[in-house]
């Protein structure tokens, strides 16, 4: 991630790259923790609210048809035919 930033002049400001990683290794697991635990919740309260499907289910099938999407972007940007 840090050498994908700096390729792309991205620095924090002081504009060391130990700053940009420090700030990185800050801030990142904290908003992976925050992300997963919003996940959770939002499976657990599909599940007793009696959601169509479990909640799991739901973020299953809208992690597939976000993945097709993506693929479909890719195939797009490449110039391949499309469908």
């Amino acid at each position: 991630m840090l050498k994908s930033l700096s390729s792309q002049n991205v620095t924090a400001y002081g504009g060391t790259d130990k700053l940009l990683y420090a700030k990185l290794k800050r801030y990142i697991p904290i908003a992976a923790a925050f992300g997963g635990i919003c996940i959770g919740i939002l499976t657990i309260l599909a599940d007793f609210l009696g959601a169509i499907g479990t909640g799991t289910g739901i973020l299953l099938a809208c992690n597939i048809v976000f993945e097709i999407y993506e693929e479909y972007l890719r195939e797009a940007a490449r110039g391949e035919k499309l469908l």
